[in-house]
């Protein structure tokens, strides 16, 4: 199709200046508020200027005029999805209080997707498992690393060779946000691959489990089943789940892409997302937290029974947390979305 620029432009260009005059005096407003007619008008106008765009997209023509189109519509678009926030709303405590209530809720709107993490995983640690308990070929393979494979020198050294330094609190503290960033940017990946429509989420919470089949096999073969419990559980019943929870949300933004509808519910989808990413987080800060101030600390300084007792604890509260907070309201909008899906 041979576009006669000129004449298009002509026609054009007085719904061009009518929106550029509309935005700048929404812009002008220090809310950017609208009255009804304002709004109906903008999205009228945006509507077609939008499709003025696509017109001269197509093709080589007149690249200053597909920038200054672009750059409108983009201003537009901003004016009709963008709420901006009102004075001092960004630093009021109860709104960024808010996510320890909103985390549960995504989390149970979207239990499937928790329930297919759960479940690569499990296969993963019973694949891992197996291998190393018939083929001793596979230690080496599975458990690179040397504390991994020999657990008696590792609980040895820990147990009555291990020296204290004197700094050891710096040295916790800096191990501690190590760990964070680390557990944080494995997670991240993890979620993040969900554009890959989930492909890629399902091989690292597939790999993660491997290792962890493997580990857990190799320590109890060796007769330190207690000593792995005592390691894992303080810092694990936090940074496993939140693995779990980063493949949770692999898999939901994998059937946001898969089931794209209109723009307004891939926002909203897109801010359960976020919330399910928030959550994790917070889950792995706590996680470093035990990892390097506690779970570190074995017998003598801390019997390994007492550290079984406080992973048991943590792993109720998380539970109790994730299945409880904010039941009521949680449990009528996943009433709504299922209905919402099933149409």
């Amino acid at each position: 199709m041979i576009l006669d620029l000129e004449r298009f432009q002509a026609q054009a260009k007085p719904r061009w200046s009518k929106l550029e005059s509309l935005l700048a005096t929404i812009e002008s407003r220090p809310d950017h508020r609208m009255n009804p007619a304002e709004a109906e008008q903008l999205q009228e106008l945006y509507a077609h200027t939008a499709a003025d765009l696509n017109r001269v997209s197509h093709g080589a023509l007149a690249p200053e005029l597909r920038q200054y189109l672009d750059r409108l519509v983009a201003r537009a678009y901003a004016e009709l999805h963008y709420v901006p926030p009102t004075r001092g709303e960004l630093w009021q405590p109860r709104r960024w209080l808010r996510i320890f209530t909103l985390f549960p809720e995504a989390f149970r709107r979207q239990s499937r997707y928790f329930a297919l993490a759960v479940l690569i995983t499990v296969l993963g640690c019973a694949l891992g498992g197996l291998a190393v308990r018939y083929d001793p070929a596979a230690v080496d393979v599975l458990l690179p690393a040397e504390y991994l494979r020999n657990p008696g020198e590792r609980v040895q050294q820990e147990e009555h060779g291990k020296e204290r330094h004197e700094h050891s609190a710096q040295i916790e503290a800096a191990f501690s946000a190590k760990l964070i960033r680390h557990n944080i940017e494995v997670a991240m990946l993890a979620a993040a691959l969900g554009v890959t429509f989930g492909i890629g989420t399902a091989l690292l919470l597939f790999e993660n489990g491997l290792l962890l089949g493997a580990v857990a096999v190799r320590y109890t073969q060796q007769g330190f089943g207690l000593f792995l419990s005592a390691w894992l559980l303080p810092h694990g019943v936090l940074e496993i789940p939140s693995i779990l929870v980063a493949g949770q949300a692999g898999f939901y933004l994998a059937r946001i892409l898969l089931r794209r509808r209109e723009d307004r519910d891939v926002r909203q989808s897109m801010r359960e997302w976020l919330v399910l990413i928030a959550g994790m987080a917070l889950m792995l800060v706590w996680a470093g937290i035990m990892e390097a101030f506690f779970s570190q600390h074995h017998e003598p300084v801390l019997p390994y029974e007492f550290k079984v007792a406080v992973g048991a604890a943590e792993l109720v509260l998380l539970t109790a947390y994730l299945l409880v907070i904010g039941r009521r309201k949680g449990d009528a909008a996943a009433h709504a979305e299922g209905d919402a899906e099933s149409k």
